[in-house]
């Protein structure tokens, strides 16, 4: 699928190697949604023209049946090229067909769904032991058994390594590998999720904390005239009740003590000059920690990792066109934004990100969140 302005999808499709499709079902892509996110599975959906035409018309539609490229159980790679640079959408498993054979007043139409090759890791619910393994060495022993399906992890040990010693411990896991590792990423504050590419026929497997740092993606203009970047207006708003306070006490059986446990604010890099947590402290709301059976070093981490968690309390929701912003905005990282106002301005957090691609067309909706308001830095990446 190309568009007038630089823009082309690619689709690789196959039973176990995605493949190019064939120039006859090629033509018949209609459109395709990519939904990625650091909170929840990557989708996509590819939707075809399922019209019958030429000598098999009488049989059946090309792109349906045991044959075609594209159905139930695939495994699909979405390639998005902005002018001379690739971007690898989605790389995952079609979980679902839908068929509409049409009729007088519609086209025939097959819908794919699908998710991303977490979806691996979500299939078989376990009872399994991980002696001596604390939490970072347990990601990278599940992730090794997938190695053969192209996911390459890329683990952050947290701050609060606590070796379970086997006379003390044993970690166990109840329930599927990514359900596991979702829980152990809950417990630092961490995301965990597969990231498609850099190459086709590969991903990355992610476990470790936010990224906040680094190089900005270029920046969501709006409001200066030729060199806005986004359709319509952004939409801003401020959660006050959104930050969160942990407060509790923990029984350490080493130290054989029992020691308060209490946060007064997040402590990850800020992304905002008047975090709001620290601008609200009288609305902010106080939990319970309630984790047993941690050291006191793990306990802490534990309560400050959800309070960091809950610090992201100003989002920020919009759309772009692509051909106009010349690049495919990705979750999971730093964009800036300009032409809002210095308390809107400056870096944020991409959330969420769900790309269109049609015929002649390339757009996105994305929501971004941050800690608060005013900008940080004086410019942004253009």
């Amino acid at each position: 699928m190309t568009a007038d302005l630089g823009v082309h999808l690619t689709v690789l499709a196959g039973p176990t190697v995605p493949v190019p499709l064939p120039p006859g079902v090629a033509t018949r892509l209609r459109s395709v949604t990519v939904t990625e996110s650091d909170a929840a599975r990557s989708a996509f959906t590819v939707t075809l023209d399922a019209g019958r035409s030429g000598p098999t018309a009488a049989f059946d539609s090309p792109v349906v049946g045991p044959t075609a490229p594209l159905g139930a159980g695939s495994r699909v790679v979405l390639v998005l090229t902005i002018g001379v640079v690739p971007h690898v959408l989605a790389d995952g498993i079609v979980t679902e067909a839908e068929l509409t054979p049409g009729g007088a007043d519609a086209a025939a139409e097959l819908r794919l769904t699908g998710q991303d090759l977490s979806l691996l890791l979500d299939r078989q619910e376990v009872s399994a032991e991980h002696p001596a393994l604390e939490d970072s060495l347990q990601v990278l022993a599940i992730a090794a058994r997938y190695a053969p399906h192209g996911l390459v992890p890329a683990v952050v040990p947290p701050a609060d390594l606590d070796p379970p010693l086997p006379i003390e411990r044993t970690p166990t896991q109840q329930g599927t590998d990514w359900e596991h590792l979702r829980l152990l990423a809950a417990r630092h504050g961490y995301v965990t999720y597969v990231s498609p590419g850099p190459v086709p026929g590969t991903s990355v497997l992610y476990w470790g904390p936010p990224v906040r740092e680094g190089l900005p993606q270029p920046a969501l203009s709006t409001g200066l005239g030729p060199q806005t970047t986004v359709t319509g207006a952004l939409r801003f708003r401020e959660d006050i009740l959104a930050p969160e306070l942990q407060e509790g006490r923990v029984t350490d059986a080493r130290l054989g003590t029992t020691l308060p446990v209490r946060t007064v604010g997040a402590l990850r890099v800020p992304l905002s000059a008047v975090p709001t947590w620290a601008g609200h402290q009288a609305d902010l709301r106080v939990r319970q920690f309630r984790d047993s059976g941690v050291g006191a070093a793990t306990a802490f981490a534990r309560a400050q990792a959800a309070t960091d968690r809950s610090a992201d309390s100003v989002t920020c929701d919009g759309s772009l066109d692509g051909s106009v912003y010349g690049d495919v905005l990705r979750p999971r990282g730093l964009v800036g934004v300009r032409g809002a106002g210095w308390s809107h301005d400056g870096l944020w957090y991409v959330r969420q990100v769900v790309h269109r691609v049609d015929r002649g067309s390339y757009a996105a909706d994305f929501s971004l969140s941050r800690d608060g308001l005013g900008a940080t830095v004086p410019v942004v990446r253009v």
